[in-house]
C-alpha cells in the first residue's frame, strides 16, 4: 500500500505544483532578488583571530587591548636608490606628497629621527645609568684629591678615605656624552647603513581592518609614487605594513573566490549542455540553483555576518554539491520522458522515485556540515552553520523552483524527448561480471585503506610551516620583497611583535624587570623575548636618584675646583659638569612622536609594553608558535596582564583544530548513518550506502598518505564533508535499486550512475576550482576534497551494484547481478 500512496502524493504535488508554476516562479525571482540584496553586504575577513570564538583567551585578550589601545595601521615607504641625491631628493618630494594626506588618512609621518634626537640631547643627562653616575662621581672625586695632592704637596685631605675608583668611569661617562652630541649634530634621515634605502614611516587615521578606506589610502600612496617616480627618473619606490598586507590577503582571497565560482559556473553549465542537450532544463535548473544559492548566503549574512577564511570559498561548493539534486531529478524527469510519459504524470514519476535518495543526500550532507557546529573553533563552526544551511535551499529549490520551470516548459512545448546520454552506456560498462570477484575486491580494497589510514593518523601528518599556508599574490610578493628589503636595511623587528598591558602605570618597570630577568645570562637562541620596549626607556624610573647624583656631580665641578686642575684636565671637567636645572621627565613630556605606541584610545600612556619573540623561535613554524606561547603564559604574569599578538592566536588556534576536528568527524560519521538508516533502511541498501561511504573516506586518507599531503586546520573541513557527500553517490544507487528491485547493474548504473558521475563532476569542479585560490590552505583543502570525490565515487560506481546484486543473487537466483 506505501508504493500507491507515495505515488499519489508525488501525483497530487505534482499537479499543485502544475497549477501554481507562474506564482512559484514569480515568487522564485522576488526571493531571488530579496536573498541577493542582503547577501551583497557579506565582507570577508581575512584575520585568523576570526576563526576562534569569542571566548578564547587569545582572542578576549586582544580585544580588551584593541579597546584600550590606538591601534593605528602602519604603512612603510621605501625609497631606494644607489645615487645618495637622487633617493634623498626623491625621499623629500613622496614626503610633502604624501603631507597632504593629513590628518583625514595619515595621522603622522616620521621622516627623520630629529624629534627623537633633539629630545635625547636635553635630557641626555637623565638617560645615563645610575650606576654609571655613582660610578663617575666616585672616580671624579678621586681625580680632585689626586690633583690637589699634586697641585698643593702640603694639602692635608680631612675627609674619609675615598673608596677604590676605576678612572675609566669618567672616561666613559665624557665618550657618552661626546656619542649624543655626535649623533645630534648626524644626518637625521632613517637611511640605511649602506646609504641605498630612505624610510618613510605612515601611521593611518585607523586601523587595519577597514578594507575601503585602506584601499583608498594605498591608491593614493600609490599615485604619489607615480608622480615622483615620474620627477626623479632611476629611483625605486614601494611599501610593506600591515595595511599593505591586509588589502593584499583579502584581494588575494576575494579574487581567488570570484576567480572558483567562475570557472565553477562555467565548467558546470558546459557539462550539464552536454548531458541534457536542452538549453531550457539547464536554464532551469541553473535558476533553482540560483535561489538556493543566494538564499545560503543571504543566511550567511544575517547568522554569521561576515566570511571568514574557511567560509569565503563556500560559493563554488554550494554549487558544485547543490545542484546535485536537480541533476537527479532532470535525469528521472528524462528518463519518464523517453519512457512516454508526459506532463504531470512524468514530472510525479521524477518527484516520487528520486526524493527520498536526494533528500538522504542532502540531509546526510547538511548533517556532515553542521557536525561541524559541535565545534568551538570558529573556522569550522561557522562553515558548519552556513553550508549545513546552504544544502537544504538547494534541495527545495530543487524540488519547487525547478518542477515549475519544468511545467512550464512542458505546457509550452519546449521539452524534447531526448534519446540517453551516451555517458550512460560508457558508466554501464562499469557493471561487475562476477559480483563475488567484486565484492571480494571491496572487502580487501577496503582493509588496504583502513591499515593506510591508521598508518598516515599515527605519524602525525600535520602542516607545521604556515608558510605553506599563506596566500600568494603579485601584491603580496611585491610587499615582501620590500618588507625584506626595509629589514635588511634597518634590522628585523621593525614590524610585528606582540603587546602586553597592565592596569596601573607603576606596574610597567615591574613587568619589564621581571621580563628581563627571565632571560638574563641566556644566550639569543635561548631567550624568550628578543626586544622589550616601554616607555620607561624614554622615562627613566629612578630619575630622582639620577638628579641627586648629578647634583652631587656638579658640586665637585664647582669653578673652584675645576681652577686647580691641569688646563687639559680643565676642559673635560667643564665638559662633565651637569646644568644646573635638572627636570625630571614626565610621562607627557615625551613627544607624540615617541610616545605614541604606548599611548591609549583615553590618552594615557605608559601601561602598553611591546615585545618581540627570541630569536630561538621560528615565527612560521607552529611547533615553535605553541612553544613560544605556552612559555610566555607560563610565566603566570597576573590576571590583569594581557597579552596580544597573532602567537597567541595562532596558539589556540591549532589547539582547538586539534581537539575539535575529530569531534566533527565522528559527529558526521554518526549522523549520516542514522540518517541512511532512517531513509533508507536497515536491511541491505543502507548498509551498501555506509560500507561504499566509509571505503570512500577510508580510500581518501590512504591517498592522501600515497601523495604525502600534509593536514592543515583548512583539510579537517575535507573529512566530515567527505563523509556527507560520500552518502550522496551510494545513496542514489541504492535508493534507485530499492524502488525498482528488478532493476539490473547494467541498467542501474546506465539510468542512474550516469547522473551520479555528473554530480561527481560538478562537485569536483566546485573543488577543483579552488586550486585557482592564491592561499595555499584552500589550495591543499580543493585537492584534498577532490581526493575524498574521487574515492567515494568510484566506490559508489565500483562496489555499489555489486554488494547490492550479492544479496538479490541470494535471495532470487533469477535475477542476475551479473547482467
Amino acid at each position: 500500500m506505501g508504493e500507491p500512496q507515495s505515488s499519489r502524493r508525488a501525483v497530487a504535488y505534482a499537479r499543485w505544483v502544475d497549477t501554481n508554476r507562474l506564482w512559484i516562479l514569480l515568487a522564485s525571482v522576488i526571493a531571488a532578488l530579496c536573498f541577493g540584496g542582503v547577501a551583497s553586504h557579506l565582507s570577508v575577513e581575512a584575520d585568523l583571530s576570526y576563526l576562534l570564538p569569542p571566548e578564547a583567551a587569545s582572542v578576549q585578550q586582544l580585544r580588551a587591548i584593541e579597546r584600550r589601545a590606538r591601534v593605528l595601521g602602519t604603512v612603510m615607504v621605501a625609497v631606494e636608490s644607489a645615487n645618495p641625491v637622487a633617493r634623498e631628493h626623491a625621499a623629500r618630494r613622496l614626503r610633502n606628497r604624501l603631507a597632504g594626506l593629513m590628518p583625514r588618512a595619515v595621522s603622522s609621518i616620521t621622516f627623520d629621527e630629529t624629534v627623537a634626537r633633539k629630545f635625547a640631547w636635553d635630557h641626555r643627562w637623565l638617560y645615563v645609568p645610575l650606576a654609571d653616575l655613582r660610578a663617575a662621581t666616585t672616580a671624579l672625586r678621586a681625580e680632585l684629591r689626586a690633583a690637589r695632592l699634586a697641585a698643593n704637596p702640603l694639602f692635608v685631605d680631612l675627609e674619609d678615605p675615598a673608596p677604590a675608583s676605576d678612572p675609566a668611569a669618567t672616561r666613559a661617562l665624557r665618550d657618552k656624552l661626546r656619542e649624543a652630541e655626535h649623533a645630534m649634530g648626524g644626518s637625521s634621515e632613517l637611511v640605511s647603513k649602506d646609504g641605498h634605502t630612505q624610510l618613510i614611516v605612515l601611521r593611518t587615521a585607523s586601523p587595519a581592518g577597514d578594507v575601503d578606506r585602506d584601499r583608498r589610502l594605498l591608491d593614493e600612496i600609490a599615485a604619489a609614487f607615480d608622480a615622483v617616480r615620474a620627477e626623479v627618473p632611476g629611483v625605486e619606490i614601494g611599501m610593506a605594513g600591515d595595511i599593505v598586507l591586509t588589502i593584499a590577503e583579502h584581494d588575494a582571497i576575494l579574487d581567488g573566490m570570484l576567480l572558483a565560482v567562475a570557472v565553477t559556473v562555467a565548467l558546470v553549465l558546459l557539462a550539464l549542455l552536454l548531458y541534457y542537450r536542452s538549453l531550457v532544463l539547464v536554464a532551469g535548473l541553473s535558476w533553482s540553483l540560483l535561489v538556493g544559492t543566494l538564499a545560503t548566503f543571504a543566511f550567511a549574512r544575517v547568522a554569521v555576518g561576515h566570511l571568514n577564511l574557511a567560509t569565503a570559498f563556500l560559493s563554488s561548493i554550494v554549487i558544485g554539491n547543490g545542484i546535485n539534486f536537480g541533476i537527479v531529478l532532470l535525469a528521472r524527469y528524462q528518463e519518464a520522458n523517453r519512457a512516454g510519459t508526459v506532463g504531470i504524470e512524468c514530472l510525479a514519476i521524477a518527484i516520487r522515485s528520486t526524493i527520498a535518495g536526494t533528500l538522504a543526500a542532502a540531509l546526510a550532507a547538511a548533517v556532515a556540515y553542521g557536525s561541524l557546529m559541535l565545534t568551538s573553533f570558529r573556522g569550522f563552526r561557522d562553515f558548519g552553520i552556513v553550508a549545513g544551511f546552504g544544502i537544504l535551499p538547494c534541495w527545495v529549490s530543487a524540488y519547487l523552483v525547478l518542477p515549475a520551470v519544468l511545467a512550464v516548459a512542458s505546457r509550452a512545448g519546449w521539452i524534447r524527448v531526448r534519446r540517453e546520454p551516451g555517458l550512460g552506456r560508457l558508466v554501464a560498462h562499469l557493471a561487475p561480471r562476477r559480483a563475488v570477484a567484486r565484492g571480494v575486491a571491496f572487502v580487501v580494497v577496503s582493509l588496504v585503506a583502513a591499515g593506510l589510514t591508521w598508518r598516515y593518523l599515527a605519524s602525525e601528518p600535520f602542516e607545521n610551516d604556515f608558510r605553506n599556508l599563506r596566500s600568494r599574490s603579485p601584491a603580496i610578493d611585491t610587499e615582501s620583497h620590500w618588507m625584506e628589503q626595509i629589514d635588511h636595511g634597518f634590522g628585523q623587528g621593525i614590524s610585528g611583535g606582540f603587546v602586553v598591558t597592565v592596569e596601573q602605570r607603576g606596574d610597567t618597570a615591574a613587568l619589564v624587570e621581571r621580563l628581563r630577568a627571565r632571560d638574563d645570562g641566556r644566550s639569543s637562541e635561548t631567550r624568550l623575548l628578543s626586544h622589550i620596549q616601554s616607555l620607561d626607556d624614554l622615562v627613566p624610573p629612578d630619575q630622582a636618584a639620577r638628579i641627586a647624583e648629578l647634583a652631587t656631580l656638579r658640586g665637585l665641578l664647582s669653578d673652584e675646583a675645576i681652577a686647580e686642575l691641569p688646563p687639559a684636565d680643565a676642559a673635560d671637567a667643564r665638559a662633565l659638569r651637569p646644568p644646573v636645572e635638572l627636570a625630571p621627565i614626565r610621562d607627557r613630556d615625551v613627544p607624540e612622536d615617541l610616545a605614541w605606541p604606548f599611548t591609549e584610545a583615553d590618552g594615557s600612556r605608559g601601561k602598553i609594553v611591546l615585545a618581540m619573540p627570541g630569536w630561538g623561535y621560528d615565527n612560521w613554524h607552529a611547533r615553535d608558535i605553541v612553544r613560544f606561547a605556552d612559555d610566555m603564559r607560563a610565566l603566570d604574569l597576573g590576571p590583569h596582564v594581557l597579552l596580544g599578538g597573532s602567537a597567541f592566536v595562532f596558539a589556540d588556534m591549532l589547539g582547538l583544530v586539534n581537539r575539535d576536528g575529530p569531534i566533527a568527524t565522528a559527529g558526521a560519521a554518526v549522523g549520516a548513518v542514522l540518517l541512511v538508516l532512517l531513509f533508507v533502511g536497515r536491511r541491505r541498501h543502507g548498509l551498501v550506502t555506509i560500507a561504499c561511504s566509509m571505503t570512500g573516506t577510508l580510500g581518501m586518507l590512504a591517498l592522501a598518505a600515497a601523495f604525502g599531503l600534509k593536514i592543515n586546520f583548512l583539510d579537517f573541513v575535507a573529512l566530515p564533508i567527505t563523509i556527507g557527500i560520500g552518502i550522496d553517490y551510494a545513496v542514489n544507487l541504492a535508493a534507485r535499486a530499492r524502488h525498482e528491485p528488478g532493476l539490473g547493474s547494467r541498467e542501474l548504473l546506465a539510468r542512474t550512475g550516469s547522473a551520479v558521475l555528473l554530480c561527481s563532476f560538478t562537485t569536483m569542479v566546485g573543488y577543483g576550482s579552488l586550486l585557482l585560490s592564491r592561499n595555499q590552505g584552500i589550495r591543499s583543502f580543493g585537492g584534498a576534497s577532490i581526493l575524498g570525490e574521487a574515492t567515494c565515487l568510484s566506490a559508489a560506481l565500483l562496489f555499489a551494484p555489486a554488494l547490492l546484486a550479492l544479496r538479490t543473487r541470494s535471495r532470487t537466483p533469477s535475477t542476475t547481478a551479473t547482467s
